[in-house]
């Protein structure tokens, strides 16, 4: 799963996104093991990670069940089976704080490999 998450978070920073977080959630929540919540400058540049991400987890064969948002682009949330990429706008992650709704998460990234 490392290997996953580590590809997973250079696919984000080629694209320039921003405030990334990854969230651990292993044994305290049934829809994913991981949650992986970035910030994109733009639409447009959402789209950009949200589809370099998609192409990242082709290239290591990982199922990709389903892709949210991408018409609107002010919050895209890929489904990676046991990895959920969330890649929102400033405004929308303000909103939302989906780090403190799931507070009970350990925080795993920036600290990813330390």
């Amino acid at each position: 799963m490392l290997k996953k998450l580590e590809r997973i978070v250079e696919a984000i920073e080629s694209r320039k996104g921003q405030e990334l977080v990854i969230l651990d959630f292993e044994g305290k929540n049934s829809l994913c093991d991981y949650a992986v919540i970035c910030t994109g400058s733009s639409n447009r540049n959402i789209r950009a990670i949200s589809e370099e991400v998609e192409a990242e987890l082709l290239r290591l064969n990982e199922r990709r069940l389903s892709v949210e948002g991408q018409e609107d682009a002010h919050w895209i949330l890929i489904d990676g089976d046991d990895v959920m990429i969330h890649v929102l706008d400033q405004d929308t992650r303000d909103l939302y704080r989906l780090e403190e709704l799931w507070g009970y998460a350990n925080v795993i990234y920036p600290r990813l490999n330390g």
